[in-house]
């Protein structure tokens, strides 16, 4: 049962923070992530994640302890998530996912304070606390949590940390490609799990052209993921050979490191989209389907721009479509604007 009360944050020792999944919404909780380490300093921090979405989190300094979740998971390894959570003995437990796995953990947890959302069935009644989000922003959904025990949640935008030897190690994989360590790089990300958030091939490569006109010395990054291959070299097969790279399959860590290298990154509203923000760098979202103001609410005055035509049918839930007008509607022409004055108001200096 959910109540109002204030939880005291100066004696809590223990915190939970539960997001079992996607690499995009993992890093829109980042920021509570934060305010709980600036509400709780003292505090020791766990964060139970997917084995996809651990690489995110190993060796961030604001995390103490990874309880990584397998996959499948099966009835044993449900348990040994549960007992390990019951050996961290949480005071507070944060669910930002509140389905019913994580909603059971979150109980048998052993912590006192539980957040969760309302609404949600029998799920709800398992929570001490119920955010309550009055916002479209999906950072400021996250931070919610926070308000719903009295803590502060001031808003911001995601990072990661990116250890220096992946940086390096992304740095050296580039030059094995033939990638100069002084040239501008941008990152174009082409793939998405779904039909609604890809946009077209040919239309990246556009962009690409009109990025090496600009940049004398840049080089196009064409990233994917390991069954993104063939797309990958669709778009950069249109685009000078000797300015053009396909980077694809790497590791989690060493792409995110790749991200961070990028003088700008274009991606549609998959998870790639929010790691490279993480990533501190200045990132161009193709918003199709979702409106921005909630899943990429990123500041201009950090780099990020949104392109998003709203089409009459938008926003929506749907992954499959026949009508890609809300896709097709965004033109070569319209990235290019605001990719040109992301370019434009880039800082001076070396490439990281």
């Amino acid at each position: 049962m959910s109540t109002a009360r204030v939880v005291p944050s100066a004696p809590v020792r223990r915190v939970a923070l539960v997001r079992p999944r996607f690499l995009g919404d993992v890093c829109l909780t980042l920021p509570a992530l934060d305010a709980v380490r600036a509400a709780c300093p003292e505090a020791r921090v766990a964060y139970v994640v997917e084995r996809d979405g651990a690489p995110l989190l190993e060796g961030d300094p604001r995390i103490d302890e990874l309880i990584v979740v397998p996959r499948p998971l099966t009835p044993a390894t449900n348990l040994r998530v549960i007992a390990e959570l019951r050996r961290f003995a949480p005071q507070v437990v944060f669910d930002f996912f509140c389905n019913p796995r994580t909603a059971l953990w979150a109980w048998t947890s052993g912590a006192r304070v539980r957040v969760g959302y309302p609404d949600k069935g029998w799920r709800s009644a398992l929570y001490t606390h119920h955010a309550r989000p009055r916002t479209l922003s999906a950072v400021d959904f996250h931070l919610a949590s926070l308000t719903a025990v009295g803590w502060p949640a001031p808003t911001r935008t995601p990072r990661l940390v990116i250890a220096d030897r992946a940086r390096a190690e992304a740095r050296e994989a580039l030059r094995e490609l033939g990638v100069a360590d002084d040239g501008p790089l941008l990152g174009l990300h082409p793939g998405a799990r779904w039909m609604t958030r890809r946009w077209m091939p040919a239309r990246f490569a556009a962009l690409g052209k009109r990025f090496l006109a600009a940049e004398r010395r840049g080089t196009v990054l064409v990233t994917g993921g390991p069954d993104d291959e063939a797309l990958a070299h669709e778009v950069a097969d249109e685009l000078p050979r000797e300015r053009a790279r396909v980077v694809t399959g790497w590791p989690i860590a060493r792409f995110i490191a790749l991200q961070s290298l990028c003088t700008a990154f274009v991606c549609g509203d998959t998870g790639p989209l929010h790691t490279a923000v993480a990533a501190g760098t200045p990132t161009l979202g193709l918003m199709s389907r979702n409106r921005p103001a909630m899943f990429f609410p990123y500041p201009e005055s950090a780099g990020h721009r949104a392109y998003y035509a709203r089409a009459e049918c938008s926003p929506c839930h749907r992954d499959e479509c026949d009508d890609l007008r809300c896709l097709t509607r965004l033109t070569t022409e319209g990235a290019w604007e605001r990719l040109e004055d992301m370019l434009a108001r880039r800082p001076s200096g070396p490439a990281r």
